[in-house]
């Protein structure tokens, strides 16, 4: 890692990066801490957000769970009624809603 010997910014970067790594790996909420602040603009604004959605973010840690399934179907939906445009009935997009999902 020479390059981060001369580029004090990238340096700087690398080291916020790891210490989120660390908080995103914890195994629960009392080892998971904030983000440090940084002189780089986007990683203050990207430390601000991880601020304002600590609590939602730290809960992962107690319940390890996410929608993200639900999401992806729902996202599969809304690709199928695009595609679906001009279906005469409400039946024949669910019949493709099924077909697809199964």
């Amino acid at each position: 890692m020479r390059a981060l010997a001369h580029e004090p910014l990238l340096a700087e970067a690398w080291g916020l990066k790891r210490a989120f790594r660390k908080i995103d790996r914890s195994p629960d909420r009392r080892t998971a801490h904030t983000v440090e602040r940084a002189q780089i603009p986007s990683f203050t604004a990207f430390a601000d957000g991880v601020e304002q959605w600590r609590v939602e973010l730290l809960a992962y840690s107690d319940e390890p769970t996410t929608h993200g399934y639900a999401e992806g179907v729902i996202n599969k939906i809304k690709v199928i009624k695009r595609r679906a445009y001009g279906l005469l009935t409400f039946t024949g997009f669910r019949k493709r809603v099924v077909i697809v999902r199964g």
